[in-house]
């Protein structure tokens, strides 16, 4: 899911790609660890204000729309299929009982801002790890997984592009697939399915032949971008590390996880001293920008 790309002026983008990687890595972990309702409503939070900081807000806002309606299933499945728990209305289907606890509601939620809060983080992360930066980064390693990944990273945003295009021409023609019966836009979406079908499979097999004739694989690839090593990544990897750290330490002290469900709650024990460190953690993109402002001027 692609939002936008972050300008090239901003602190973020200049990071060096090996420093912006980890600082995703450690994002990402910190999503996984942590099942408190208040944690992770604090990192999604934040992530929300990081999404809005550097992207188009009409832009945030249709994507917050799209994860809503995810996280709206997760939280619905949760409570249908979790039966412990504390039961807050109990109903009669038929020969069925509906029972809707207190842990479902809660632990439903949770899942559903932790997802919200994945898909967000990847938003990011598709906005700051370019292509260039991505190519930087695994191409000397692995580049043919570096390759399959740059692949798959332009292909939806690239067939977006791509359809809506064809859709506006098919207009110039009168066939509009956004009116008449269903039948009749299934039948109109799949031509243009078709048709992108056709071009994607055109276009692999050119770019294969021209990968083919430039000797891909064959030896060491140059790059089309390069980036220096400055002190800004230093400290920001340092301190980023030292927080993450810091988190990680208190998690492994039991903050921030119930093992058992059927003793899930709103707030545990020192969730709020654990969730204001991670709202830190996830605003020093935001501090960097700061202190690089203030440095430049």
């Amino acid at each position: 899911m692609r939002v936008g790309i972050f300008d090239e002026l901003t602190f973020f983008s200049r990071l060096h790609p090996l420093v912006a990687a980890i600082y995703f890595v450690e994002l990402f972990t910190l999503l996984l660890i942590f099942n408190h309702l208040v944690l992770t409503l604090a990192l999604f939070v934040g992530l929300c204000g990081l999404c809005g900081w550097y992207f188009d807000c009409q832009k945030v806002w249709r994507t917050l729309k799209g994860v809503g309606s995810l996280m709206a299933m997760i939280w619905l499945f949760n409570v249908i299929l979790n039966q412990t728990g504390r039961p807050l209305w109990v109903g009669h289907l038929g020969s069925f009982t509906v029972r809707i606890t207190q842990t479902a509601v809660l632990y439903g939620v949770t899942m559903a801002l932790s997802l919200g809060g994945m898909i967000l983080a990847f938003v990011l992360f598709n906005g700051v790890i370019t292509t260039p930066k991505l190519s930087y980064l695994l191409f000397p390693v692995v580049p043919r997984l570096a390759m399959l990944l740059t692949i798959s990273l332009r292909m939806v945003n690239l067939f977006t592009q791509k359809f809506r295009r064809l859709v506006m021409l098919q207009k110039t023609r009168g066939i509009v697939v956004s009116e008449g019966a269903w039948r009749g836009r299934l039948q109109k979406t799949g031509q243009l399915l078709r048709i992108l079908l056709i071009d994607s499979v055109s276009a692999a097999m050119e770019t294969a032949v021209l990968m083919e004739a430039r000797g891909f694989g064959a030896k060491k690839r140059s790059h089309y971008q390069t980036f220096r090593w400055q002190a800004m990544d230093a400290v920001f990897g340092v301190v980023s590390l030292i927080v993450f750290a810091i988190i990680v330490g208190l998690r492994l002290h039991g903050w921030g996880w119930t093992g058992d469900i059927t003793q899930f709650g709103v707030l545990g024990s020192g969730d709020w001293w654990a969730g204001l460190i991670m709202i830190g953690f996830i605003n020093l993109p935001l501090m960097g920008e700061v202190g690089y402002r203030l440095c430049e001027n």
